[in-house]
């Protein structure tokens, strides 16, 4: 069986029969989430992995035959990917049967919203085709894969071990799944407790964060830790920049300036002291800026157990939204009910929004669903 997680706007569509409560994918490539691209003519749906974030299009009408039409279109990309007729077969045979629930991880819908952002500039450019969307969209460099793979296509490669014209290095690391999805994700510090006060920049009122986190882990757990603290998706790729440095994923190709240094083997303790200030950049598109100050540094044994979050105010911008200036604008539309784009925008978001809200008990239960504990760094 294959579930298909799809936005809500496409399953107002009947695109297939609901799946009921206990069924879940026996893929192998598990499930399979799907949005509509209404800007598309013909109307496209663009289908994404939750494994490996590969993306597969395909056109939507008719959009009552969609669920039936999907495994054809998996196979068809999947067989251009170089994946074996063994493992083809396979999945052929789970995926006889399609069943059609809602989205449930917020960093898969965050990656279709990117690529979808990617599929718009394809249509403005070149308007491929399906087949040829999906194999273009698959190189992108995706945020969640910037410590493994990269991109959904060498993802792919390194999960079902493809070698051929997309080789992967050999030390990449296999995404694992939900493997160690209910372990811990907060332990007792090996260094230095650092409490940081996180400010989203050109927000008002003020959008902050109070945290806590082991001097002695990496930046890269610190940007973690901030994506579960204010709510981000951990969808897009991100920087730190201290007074000296910037630290992030070095990638040569696009890396302009200074060289970027690692922040998955740059210590927190290493970078930044008690006192000091540095900006953390989230979504080089929508352009998030956080200030963050080190409000001090406690000794490792006051602290039972790090990361934790301690407090803030207002919750965070939906994903996506154009940065400051998007996000303000989006708040006055979804204020004014006769506001022409109020009922596209409340369709856009796909759930409730109180711009007030902020619950820090939700923070352990983000950070494990980021994987935080699956990728220990340092």
């Amino acid at each position: 069986m294959l579930i298909l997680r799809g936005t809500a706007r496409l399953r107002e569509r009947r695109i297939g029969r609901d799946a009921e409560a206990g069924e879940a994918s026996t893929t192998l490539l598990g499930d399979w989430f799907a949005t509509a691209l209404f800007f598309w003519r013909p109307r496209m749906v663009l289908l994404v992995n939750t494994r490996t974030l590969l993306p597969v299009a395909l056109p939507m009408a008719p959009a009552r035959t969609l669920a039936d039409r999907v495994p054809v279109a998996i196979e068809t990309v999947l067989r251009l990917h170089g994946v074996d007729e063994e493992t083809l077969t396979a999945e052929r045979d789970a995926m006889r049967e399609v069943r059609v629930a809602p989205t449930d991880n917020r960093s898969v819908v965050g990656v279709m919203n990117e690529l979808t952002r990617f599929a718009r500039w394809e249509w403005d450019h070149d308007r491929p085709d399906a087949v040829s969307l999906s194999m273009r969209l698959s190189g992108v460099i995706l945020g969640p894969l910037s410590r493994r793979a990269g991109s959904p296509d060498r993802e792919l490669a390194a999960v079902l071990g493809i070698r051929g014209p997309r080789d992967v290095p050999d030390n990449v690391i296999p995404f694992p799944g939900i493997a160690g999805h209910g372990e811990p994700v907060t332990a007792p510090p090996r260094g230095p407790v650092y409490r940081l006060a996180v400010t989203l920049q050109d927000t008002d009122p003020p959008i902050w964060r109070r945290v806590l986190v082991d001097g002695a882990r990496t930046l890269d757990h610190l940007h973690e830790v901030l994506q579960a603290a204010f709510g981000w998706w951990n969808c897009h790729l991100y920087e730190f920049e201290t007074a000296s440095a910037r630290y992030g994923i070095p990638n040569p190709d696009w890396d302009i300036g200074p060289p970027t240094r690692d922040a998955r083997t740059t210590r927190i303790d290493a970078a930044v002291g008690a006192g000091a200030v540095f900006l953390y950049r989230y979504d080089f598109g929508d352009g998030w800026v956080h200030m963050v100050r080190v409000e001090e540094a406690l000794p490792a044994g006051s602290v039972a157990r790090v990361p934790a979050c301690l407090d803030g105010a207002r919750a965070c911008p939906p994903e996506d939204c154009g940065g400051p200036w998007g996000y303000g604008e989006l708040l006055e539309i979804l204020a004014d009910p006769a506001h022409p784009e109020h009922a596209e925008r409340v369709a856009w978001l796909d759930r409730p929004f109180d711009p007030e809200a902020f619950d820090p008990t939700g923070f352990e239960d983000d950070l494990r669903l980021g994987r935080l504990a699956a990728f220990d760094d340092d």
